[in-house]
């Protein structure tokens, strides 16, 4: 039996997400207009986004994403004024492709640009609206107010709570990998450390202001994760052979502790001044790029939503917009294969059950606060339940979104809507799953791709690592660039161990050199911790040169001599990067050989 549990912080994002949509549709029921309230959810949709983020970035996000759905929804509108189903079909895929870009690119996260386009798909059922335009977007602007105060409350009483939790977790997790190093089973860990580490950074650094207060609490904060970083290093040094810290865990679990008033730090301390990282303009940039994951996502989803939609359009699906909702839902994740294919099924089954309580709720007409309640306790569960089971929490998905999307042209002709429903979610997830199988790479040249981007993001950091200068501007985004690297790179091997046929194989056969590659990364990382906390302690130029020229023939194929004895002195981590040079070394030569082996049964095959 399925239970309902969560922890506090999923709580709490599934109480706000669940009162602002109950407070939407309330509202219009105070002021005699139902349907407007629940127009205005479509805005509330906003309260989906930004948790976890600090107070000051949420609110400047939650309040673009709120005018973005406003926008979305007003287009919709314009194009359901037209003759044809057509417009509503190319604008609503046009909306796909760019929040789908725009949401994967700046990292947005869930629910992404799947409210978007069904906020746009939904306004282009709103026929013969047009000329109550600016009433509409302001519902739907209200609904986005109510969802950033609802998202902003928080910041009253405790205004470091996201960052305070974001480094309490990534504490958690880094005493959790020291515990497995010691057990000898930390490869899987370390990357879920490595994960919540990144977001901690990110919380911390990222999504701050320039500057901090000196000795400010985020100043502090900044010097807690600092050691955080420093003991994740040894507990991968240990991992690669290096010297047992016995206590090393604790002192990351004190870590967690200190978080709520961490300790004052010294005038020497830098952490306050602003510290480099990429902006929204390079990410930006760099999602551009060809074989950038935003790139292909947004148009494996512009493709799908145009497909399905013409295919719904076609079919004189009276919604053809479901469809595309559909259809955007499978891609927007970047998911792999197999994920993909198993949300699929969750999604048609979820919704074909869904719709036997659709059935029920709409043939009672549920008004005024009933409705209202209604509302907010079916996304109430949504939140709670999506997690843990998306089957059914798409069971609770279908009523609501029923509810809100005819809410501005009801429907007399219940059973034929909910017949619809069905087949349109059919289609749009039938297609998703084809453009992506149809755009799925047979190969492993993306996960190569990804681990020549780590080592060269590594080759280029080791200079600033032997001089001791690992503060400046530069070499700050030459080390986030390697953090991203390496965590991309795992997420890569993810997303194609999840993949069909040679890709799959493929990804097995570079998993040790992948898991190499990120220890790697992240020991020269450490490395730069070391340097920051204790001050630059260079390494001559030829140490730095020789570490870079052996990574440079460990990729290439060519077996190095052992890696450099010497290390910067700070790092107290022995041997620097021999134990992952060698394992590095092993996982490409055991993966050539691996293709070796395979091009010869296929020659093999091909003589019979």
């Amino acid at each position: 039996m399925f239970r309902l549990r969560a922890g506090p912080k999923r709580l709490r994002f599934a109480l706000r997400a669940a009162a602002a949509m109950g407070l939407c549709a309330a509202a219009g029921w105070l002021f005699g207009n139902q349907p407007a309230g629940l127009l205005a959810t479509l805005g509330a949709f906003a309260a989906l986004y930004g948790s976890g983020r600090p107070y000051r970035n949420r609110a400047v996000l939650i309040a673009m994403i709120a005018a973005g759905l406003a926008a979305s929804v007003a287009c919709g509108v314009v194009a359901a004024n037209a003759a044809t189903p057509w417009p509503g079909v190319l604008l609503a895929a046009a909306i796909a492709l760019v929040a789908s870009f725009l949401c994967s690119a700046l990292n947005v996260g869930p629910p992404g640009a799947y409210i978007f386009t069904l906020a746009c798909a939904a306004a282009t059922n709103m026929h013969g609206q047009f000329d109550h335009l600016g009433r509409i977007v302001l519902m739907v602007g209200a609904g986005g107010a109510l969802a950033w105060v609802l998202q902003m409350a928080g910041a009253l009483w405790r205004p470091r709570g996201p960052e305070e939790r974001a480094l309490a977790n990534a504490a958690n997790a880094v005493a959790a990998f020291i515990d497995a190093s010691a057990q000898g089973h930390a490869d899987i860990q370390r990357h879920a450390s490595a994960a919540v580490l990144h977001e901690a950074w990110l919380t911390l650094v990222a999504r701050q202001p320039a500057r901090a207060r000196p000795d400010g609490k985020l100043h502090r904060l900044r010097a807690l994760s600092r050691e955080l970083h420093r003991l994740f290093g040894g507990a991968i040094a240990q991992a690669g052979g290096g010297a047992r810290d016995a206590d090393a865990s604790e002192r990351a679990r004190a870590i967690a502790a200190l978080t709520r008033d961490p300790p004052p730090v010294g005038a020497n301390d830098a952490l306050y001044k602003p510290l480099a990282f990429i902006g929204a303009r390079d990410m930006l940039s760099l999602a551009l790029r060809p074989g950038a994951t935003p790139r292909r996502i947004a148009l494996r989803v512009g493709v799908a939503a145009l497909v399905s939609g013409v295919i719904g359009a076609s079919m004189g699906l009276d919604r053809a917009y479901w469809a595309i909702a559909a259809s955007v839902l499978m891609l927007y994740q970047g998911l792999d294969w197999s994920r993909a294919l198993q949300r699929g099924l969750e999604r048609t089954l979820g919704t074909f059950a869904g719709l036997g309580i659709a059935a029920a709720v709409m043939t009672l007409h549920p008004q005024g606060l009933a409705l209202a309640a209604l509302v907010a306790g079916l996304q109430f569960l949504i939140e709670m339940i999506v997690v843990r089971n998306y089957a059914l929490a798409t069971v609770f998905i279908t009523p609501i979104a029923l509810i809100i999307a005819e809410a501005a042209a009801p429907s007399t002709h219940i059973e034929t809507l909910l017949v619809d429903r069905g087949l349109d979610t059919f289609v749009g997830c039938a297609v998703g799953l084809a453009v992506l199988f149809a755009t799925s790479r047979g190969g492993g040249g993306r996960l190569d791709d990804a681990l020549d981007r780590t080592l060269a993001a590594g080759r280029t950091l080791l200079p600033r690592l032997a001089s001791g200068e690992v503060t400046s501007a530069a070499a700050r985004i030459e080390r986030q660039t390697l953090r991203n690297a390496a965590v991309d790179m795992m997420l890569d091997y993810e997303d194609q161990s999840g993949a069909r046929g040679q890709a799959r194989a493929e990804a097995d056969r570079l998993w040790p050199a992948i898991v190499a590659a990120q220890r790697l990364a992240f020991r020269i990382l450490a490395a730069c911790w070391d340097v920051e906390a204790k001050g630059p302690t260079p390494i001559d130029g030829p140490t730095a040169q020789s570490l870079a020229r052996a990574l440079t023939n460990v990729r290439d194929g060519v077996a190095p001599q052992d890696a450099p004895q010497d290390a910067p002195q700070d790092t107290s981590h022995g041997a620097f990067l021999r134990a992952e040079l060698a394992a590095l070394r092993d996982g490409l030569r055991d993966a050539a050989r691996g293709r070796g082996a395979r091009s010869e049964m296929e020659r093999a095959g091909g003589d019979i």
